[in-house]
């Protein structure tokens, strides 16, 4: 069952229930969400993975894969596990689909708390903390932008970086810049045509100044 705020009398008939799993997420397949901020479905289908409920993308849960929802917050966003990439972090409203079963949870809420501070995720964003919703135009050179790039949540040092996967199509001319990842190989952009992405770090200027401000 999914973590969530429970009112008294239900949270005490749920520790009776010595018969049901302690902590089991249910497991969906993924379909294609619509953009918070559009509205429109999302440009490459599926759902962002991202750090927090509307945060900084980490990677993509494509259409087709499957998603272990643990929790979901007031606004929808659901919290587990994607199995394609597989990494913890959040997935979007509407992005699940039909259930499949039921699994044991694997995306602890210490995991959780971790990714919510973008240090965690990255490095040189291109706006402080709390200041920005997008990335800032730059150019971008000849590169294929990739929707995944993370395989695992071990962000430390970028050990879990270097897994390009995905590949959306060439990047447009200009990109949106949002972070630079942990090992210092990628950057975050969001695509005008083919949305947010990983691209080389070498394919785009960064903007100046870069701001590494916890959150």
């Amino acid at each position: 069952m999914r973590r969530a705020l429970l009112g008294g009398a239900a949270a005490l008939c749920l520790a009776s229930a010595l018969a049901a799993p302690a902590h089991a997420g249910i497991r969906h397949t993924v379909v294609t969400a619509d953009s918070p901020s559009t509205g429109q479905p999302v440009i490459g289908g599926g759902s962002w993975i991202v750090n927090k409920p509307s945060g900084y993308y980490v990677g993509r849960a494509m259409p087709g894969t499957t998603f272990d929802n643990e929790v979901t917050s007031s606004s929808n966003w659901h919290y587990g596990r994607g199995y394609n990439p597989n990494m913890c972090g959040w997935v979007m409203p509407g992005s699940l689909g039909p259930t499949i079963d039921t699994v044991a949870d694997s995306c602890s809420s210490d995991t959780e708390s971790q990714l919510s501070h973008r240090m965690t995720v990255g490095k040189d964003y291109n706006a402080a903390a709390h200041v920005a919703q997008d990335g800032t135009a730059v150019p971008a050179g000849s590169c294929t932008l990739y929707y995944n790039y993370f395989v695992g949540t071990n962000f430390a040092g970028g050990a879990n970086g270097g897994h390009w996967a995905d590949a959306a199509g060439p990047a447009s001319s200009t990109v949106y810049y949002r972070f630079t990842t942990l090992d210092g190989r990628a950057a975050v952009v969001r695509d005008p045509a083919l949305g947010w992405g990983f691209v080389p770090f070498g394919c785009v200027t960064r903007p100046s100044p870069l701001y590494n401000d916890n959150d």
